[in-house]
């Protein structure tokens, strides 16, 4: 139960994280960083409970989530 907690608190607060990254001035990269953080313990937590449709919702945040890694950091980085 302790792990479902942690699982759940860690993917809410990179959650808000991301959201107030992207809402400021900071690069956008580290928003959708703290984003895929909050997918990927989100995408455990709902797995561990069984929770699909919202497994399948974070599938598709984590793809969105890797597109902004490599349109606002890794893309520009690697592609100059």
């Amino acid at each position: 139960m302790r792990t479902a907690l942690a699982l759940e608190t860690a993917a809410a607060v990179f959650g808000m994280l991301g959201a107030m990254l992207l809402a400021t001035a900071y690069p956008p990269g580290l928003g959708f960083g703290a984003f895929l953080v909050s997918n990927v313990a989100w995408l455990a937590f709902s797995a561990s409970h069984r929770h699909w449709r919202m497994f399948a919702q974070q599938v598709v945040f984590l793809v969105t989530s890797l597109v902004g890694l490599w349109n606002w950091w890794l893309g520009p980085l690697l592609l100059g």
